[in-house]
């Protein structure tokens, strides 16, 4: 039976930001080492949603005319006995750790079964979250026993969500509510909104850019593929799986293999380039990813689109208008990068690509935000694909948000051994020629989660066994 819903409620309206991904479950999980609170983590996620209510929310839909307008409905009274405010389940692995992997972890892994951290129930689309009346969280911890006094027990703790709801960004900020309820800790708790349909932040700020802009295009980065165009996109990850072997690895880049990288980088960026642009780690990290896969027998004319995600809410709020600060839905594209050629990539020295995407990454401004948006408010079904490339590398760097490492010591953890990602379809097709940069371990390592086909997983590798030998040389 489904449950009541609460009397009095906000709708607040996603944006086509939000839309973009309605097809997409995603699914942040961490193997931790010890058997963790369950219990401690239900009341956490009880007193979080209680006070953070867009987190209690339903997706609900209306239609008007041939356009339908997604909201969450948020509830601003007491809660129905029958209501849930999020999901949290529990199993214990009838197979040892051992089946999956190796502990110690060794700095090449396969990734762990999306089962292990994501309930079967999870919805995968819009319209299921709606049809189920589910709530927008989903938490899935998995046990792994010890049979041996010698040897830690371990678990999985998994958290999905849709896509279509929340950005990397505001998963992060889900994460830390609960991490800083589990401490005792003061967290910003975002206000209730008023009864009825209220105004979405971003949404206001895109409006009134858009008016102060009116010449902007649509822009040419999006595609709208259609049937025929969502059909060839599929044949081609199908491709890469079942063809060239494509597969979820976890890479691990110990700390002074990045420090080495990175700054030997940098100073030849300062001797060759302009200084006065400030090249970062990721921008170092993604220069050499593109570099390092695409060495394999691609052809060298191939055009290559580095979909690199980024959250454009600082752009958007140096101008007036709403704080996007804390704002927990969609609110990134890719980085305005040019176009490559398989050709340039290789003939680029690293400092030179680095510079160069820094330098790109630093021109994101609103004007790129009303483009995108304009884009993905045509008809059709758009995507972040450039249609003028032949190949799309996507890379997604959520170090910053710190995700990875979240505090479940205070459920029990002794030591985050790992963290993975996972991209839930209706379609159950695994999405290749993908980077997560997930974020730093304690011991400050780099994770790399890679889908990448065989070919290219085995360049990655060494030439990070090849950063390696110099790093000590």
């Amino acid at each position: 039976m489904p449950s009541s819903p609460p009397e009095s409620y906000a709708l607040f309206p996603l944006t086509v930001f939000d839309r973009l991904f309605e097809r997409t479950t995603f699914v942040t999980g961490w193997l931790v080492e010890g058997a963790v609170d369950s219990q401690a983590l239900a009341r956490a996620l009880d007193t979080v949603t209680n006070k953070w209510r867009m987190l209690a929310g339903r997706l609900q839909s209306a239609t008007k005319g041939n356009e339908t307008q997604w909201c969450i409905r948020i509830p601003r009274g007491s809660f129905p006995r029958d209501y849930h405010t999020y999901s949290l389940t529990t199993s214990v692995s009838d197979v040892p750790l051992s089946r999956y992997l190796t502990i110690p972890l060794q700095s090449v892994s396969p990734s762990l079964p999306p089962h292990l951290f994501a309930h079967p129930s999870v919805p995968r689309q819009y319209t299921v979250w709606e049809s189920t009346n589910s709530p927008l969280t989903y938490w899935h911890i998995t046990y792994f026993p010890s049979g041996d006094q010698n040897v830690p027990s371990h678990s999985c703790i998994g958290f999905s969500r849709c896509h279509g709801i929340f950005d990397g960004t505001g998963a992060a900020l889900v994460v830390n509510a609960v991490i800083s309820e589990l401490r005792g800790s003061s967290w910003e708790i975002p206000q209730l909104p008023s009864e009825g349909l209220v105004e979405n932040p971003l949404q206001e700020v895109l409006n009134a850019a858009s008016k102060v802009n009116p010449a902007i295009a649509p822009d040419v980065g999006f595609s709208i593929l259609g049937v025929k165009g969502t059909l060839g996109l599929v044949a081609w990850h199908l491709r890469e799986r079942w063809w060239r072997g494509a597969d979820r690895t976890i890479l691990i880049l110990p700390n002074k293999v990045v420090e080495f990288l990175v700054d030997t980088t940098r100073a030849k960026v300062q001797a060759e380039c302009d200084g006065s642009v400030r090249v970062t780690t990721g921008d170092v990290l993604v220069a050499w990813l593109l570099k390092t896969v695409y060495l394999d027998d691609t052809p060298a004319s191939t055009v290559v689109q580095c979909g690199n995600l980024a959250s454009f809410r600082d752009c958007l709020s140096k101008d007036s208008g709403p704080s996007l600060e804390m704002y927990p839905h969609n609110a990134f594209r890719p980085l305005p990068y040019p176009l490559f050629t398989v050709e340039e990539l290789r003939t680029s020295t690293l400092q030179h690509l680095s510079h160069r995407l820094a330098v790109s990454r630093q021109s994101l401004d609103v004007s790129h935000v009303v483009s995108a948006c304009k884009a993905l408010q045509e008809p059709g079904t758009s995507a972040p694909i450039d249609p003028r490339s032949d190949e799309n590398l996507v890379i997604s760097n959520v170090s910053a948000s710190r995700i990875l490492e979240a505090d479940w010591s205070l459920i029990g953890a002794y030591r985050t051994v790992c963290g993975y990602r996972y991209q839930l379809t209706p379609t159950k097709v695994m999405l290749a020629n993908a980077i997560y940069i997930s974020g730093r371990l304690a011991d400050s390592s780099v994770v790399l989660d890679l889908t990448l086909n065989s070919a290219r997983l085995e360049l990655v590798m060494n030439a990070v066994d090849e950063l390696a030998l110099a790093a000590v040389g």
